[in-house]
Formats: structure tokens, sequence, C-alpha cells
């Protein structure tokens, strides 16, 4: 049985996409799974034992690029076609049976809109398994790395992660700084500053005031060592991004920060997971009124009540 899935673009937007692809590999496990993704986001797929073919999709690409790329993808038929894009891609290959071009949702979560696509053409679709993120070679390397960034501890940090694809989801480095300072003096762990190569002077900023007490490793790893790091930590604190979906997904005790972006669509529910925000009517700015592109603002977010969340989840692991 060989299954396309079309996934997203971006690493957060990948990463609430792989239950959709451990769900198919749960109740196919003998299938050949192929899935299309952004040159960009291949790093969260590349791990995975039940992929077994990735083939890029590059938008910006000429159009003899992209006629390459229809080819490769109809060098075989398809038994099922799962689009989370609602791409013309299911029309353009072989197969068997297809996820619908109109949709109507009844969920508002994007990771449970996704299942519910799986679900418009698989009437059973079953719980799905942790997604493999990282190997063994990812973990040896992430440690290394944060060994020569000061941090000698093997587990148990807790990892922040102050940056964002978009800026106006980054709440501000000052706040960032009075949350680390207040979990060090509190817990007495050791912080690390993960994040993209884009993200890092936003934590150089923030590591550059708090000698001993952060290690920084923004912009040193790939996401799938960063995984290995995420696993390996007591707590999460990050901004709406793809280290928060990592925590959730790998069941690690995590925080999310929302401020400009709906935490309904793109936050999650679970013992291990909190969300800190401030509601907008709370607010003066009125940016909750304009379109969600164009709002920036956090709403008054204070740094005590990001601790507080903090706090009562390392504590409630603690407990477990």
């Amino acid at each position: 049985m060989n299954i396309l899935v079309v996934t997203l673009s971006n690493f957060g937007d990948v990463i609430m996409t792989t239950p959709v692809i451990m769900a198919l590999a749960r109740k196919f496990p003998h299938a050949k799974i192929t899935t299309v993704v952004s040159p960009r986001a291949r790093n969260v797929l590349q791990r995975s034992q039940d992929i077994h073919n990735i083939v890029i999709y590059n938008k910006k690409a000429p159009i003899l690029e992209k006629l390459k790329f229809i080819m490769e993808l109809r060098k075989r038929p398809y038994d099922l076609v799962v689009d989370l894009r609602n791409t013309a891609i299911p029309f353009l290959v072989s197969c068997k049976k297809r996820t619908p071009l109109f949709r109507k949702f009844k969920k508002v979560n994007m990771r449970d809109r996704h299942l519910e696509v799986l679900g418009m053409v698989e009437k059973e679709v079953p719980e799905p398994p942790p997604f493999q993120f990282f190997n063994q070679a990812d973990e040896v390397f992430a440690l290394r790395t944060l060994d020569a960034a000061g941090i000698k501890e093997k587990s148990g940090w807790i990892l922040v992660a102050p940056g964002a694809a978009s800026e106006r989801k980054r709440w501000p480095a000052e706040n960032f700084k009075e949350v680390i300072k207040a979990l060090h003096e509190q817990t007495g762990k050791k912080i690390v500053l993960v994040g993209t190569l884009e993200e890092k002077p936003v934590a150089d900023a923030i590591a550059s005031d708090l000698p001993g007490i952060v290690g920084n490793v923004c912009g040193e790893l790939l996401l799938s060592e960063t995984a290995a790091l995420v696993a390996n930590a007591s707590l999460v604190v990050a901004n709406d991004s793809a280290i928060m979906h990592l925590g959730f997904e790998l069941d690690t005790p995590t925080l999310g920060i929302f401020g400009p972006t709906d935490h309904t669509q793109y936050g999650h529910e679970s013992p291990n997971f909190r969300i800190a925000r401030k509601e907008p009517e709370e607010c003066g700015c009125n940016s909750h009124k304009l379109p969600p592109a164009e709002r920036n603002c956090f709403h008054g977010l204070t740094t005590r009540k990001v601790i507080e969340l903090s706090l009562e989840l390392l504590n409630e692991s603690k407990a477990a």
C-alpha cells in the first residue's frame, strides 16, 4: 500500500501534522508513506522510521522544477492521498482515494483539524503514537553542544525559546530575563536558550545579562537535535512556535506564551501543557479587532503569571 501525505511549510505547522502520519502508520503498519514538505521543514520529518520517502516542494522554484516535482510523485500510484495543504496535488497523481477539496470543519484547533481531514477519508482513525523527531546521534551532538555552552547536566534543565518565526509573536526579551532569573532562583535549575539562527540575536541579548545561569545554543542545532533537548528538559517555556509544539508532542511540561495568535487554534490541551495569556478585552490596544496578520500585542501579560504557571507545571510533574 502506498500513501502520500502533503504537509505544510513552516516548522511548527509541520510538527502539528505529524499525528496524521503516525495515525496512518498505526492503521496501515505495512504501508509505504511518502511525504511532501518544504525544503526548510524537511528537518522535522527526516528522522522518522515510518516515512519511506520525502519529496521536497519549493513553491518559489521555477516552473521546470515544479514539473520535475510532479513527475517524481507520478512515478507510483497511491492508494490514499491525504493533502493537509488543500492543493491540486491529489488530482495530479494516480490515486484510489483522496481527501476532498472542499471541507467543512467541526474543530477549531489546527492539530485537531489535520486529524479531522484524515477522518474525511478514513472512518476509523486510531490514536496516533508519538512521532520520532530525533535519534541517538542527535542526542549525543546536542549534549556535546550544551556542554560547550557551559551546561554539564544531561537532563532536567529548563528550556526557553524566546524567539518565533514572526517577530510579532515574540514576548519581550526583558520579560524572559525576569522569568529566567526567578525560575533559577526558585528551582536552582540551569536555563538553556534554543531557537533558530534567525532568533539568535534575541537569545544573545538575554544570555549576555545572565552569565552562569544560561547556556545559549540558539542557532547551533538542527530541529532534530533541539528535539532531543526538549525531550530531556524538565520544562519548556516558549512563544507560540515550533519549540512549543515540540514540547507538547514529546509530552514535556510546556508553557506556551500567547499574544497576537489565537490560543484556541494553535495552543494545546493536556495535563503537561499550560497557556499564558491575557484577555484582549482587558487591553486598550484594540488589536483583537484587527486582521490576525496585523496583531502584535500581548495585552499586558505579566512575568508573574508566566512564573506562576511555570512553577505549577514543574511541581505537578514532580508529583507525578
